[in-house]
Order: structure tokens, then sequence, then C-alpha cells
């Protein structure tokens, strides 16, 4: 292939404008062409948190409740207790994966619910105790599943979700539904 100066020249130009206007995405994507990537099998994965709704006190409210593949049920920090942000749920997924995205869906409501995590962190670790962070991201008032790209150079065993603000200020509380997470095929 011949290029000349001026073609390769503007080829340049282009990429750079794509670049400039990546730049003001927001920080969840819609990852519709998941061609190259296959949803994870939760099966056998457990989940725990730095706090869960007590027993008894509504019909959800674990941390399991985020990898049941219901987005009907929801893990919800304790109630009868007054603890502040931050909150983590952390996913063991019993072996490493290479993951290209991090699904994540809010409590379920009639009209999205206002409250819950603003901001949130991902962080993955190989053996549960030293974590790497993958990014920090803003969460949306939403019904709609939210996708978070996540590098897939390196395989991952644990996936740690840290709420770090609430959407209402003086909120202590915090929930998810539903995380899945896509890999590598």
């Amino acid at each position: 292939m011949n290029m000349t100066h001026s073609t390769l020249y503007s080829a340049f130009i282009a990429l750079g404008i794509l670049l400039i206007a990546a730049c003001n995405k927001p920080d969840a994507v819609i990852f519709e062409d998941k061609s190259t990537a296959a949803r994870a099998d939760k099966s056998g994965w457990t989940a725990t948190a730095d706090s869960e709704t007590p027993d008894g006190w509504e019909n959800t409210g674990k941390a399991s409740a985020v990898i049941d593949g219901k987005p009907t049920t929801y893990w919800h920090t304790d109630y009868s207790v007054v603890v502040p942000y931050p909150h983590w749920v952390l996913i063991d997924m019993k072996k490493e994966l290479n993951l290209v995205t991090v699904d994540i869906t809010n409590r379920q409501a009639s009209t999205p619910n206002k409250s819950g995590m603003k901001t949130f962190r991902l962080e993955a670790s190989k053996d549960g105790s030293s974590f790497t962070k993958l990014g920090e991201y803003a969460f949306a008032i939403t019904n709609d599943v939210q996708s978070y790209p996540v590098s897939s150079a390196t395989g991952w065993r644990y996936l740690k979700i840290t709420a770090l603000e609430p959407q209402v200020a003086g909120t202590n509380h915090t929930f998810l539904a539903e995380v899945d997470v896509y890999t590598t095929k």
C-alpha cells in the first residue's frame, strides 16, 4: 500500500480528533459488541461485604445477592447500624479470569433509586489480600446495566467493588442488585 504524507497526516489528525472526543465520554459505557468476550459463569462464586442486612429485615440484603443472577434481589448494607462510607463487596470468582468488562446493576425500583453509591473503585486480586486498582468510576442513577471496561492483560481471582461516596450527601447505606463480568473468549 502506497500512502502519501498528506494521507498519513490526515489519518493522524482524524485519530487525534477521535481521542479528544473520547475524553468527554461518561465513565459507564454501553458495551454492545461482546463478540470477543463471554459472560463468566458465576456458579460456585462467593461474595462477602463489609456490611449486610441482618436476617429477617428483608428478603434479600446479603452480599451473595450480587451474584445470584436475579436483578430483583440485592445486597444492602446493614440498616441496624450506621456505618459511613466507604462500603465494599468482594467477589471470589474461584479461578483467575481475564476480565474485559464489569457490569453492575443498581437495585431495581419503579423509578431508579436516587440513593446508593455515586462513585466507586474497582480492584482485583490474585490472592484476596493484595489488590490492584482497575479504576474509579461514576455510578449513574438508572435501572439499566452499567458496563465498566477494564484491561484484560492480567487474570484475577477476586473482584472488589468499593462504594466511595453516596448519591445523597449524609446517606450511610448503599446497595447493588447484580454484578457480572465478561472475560476474554
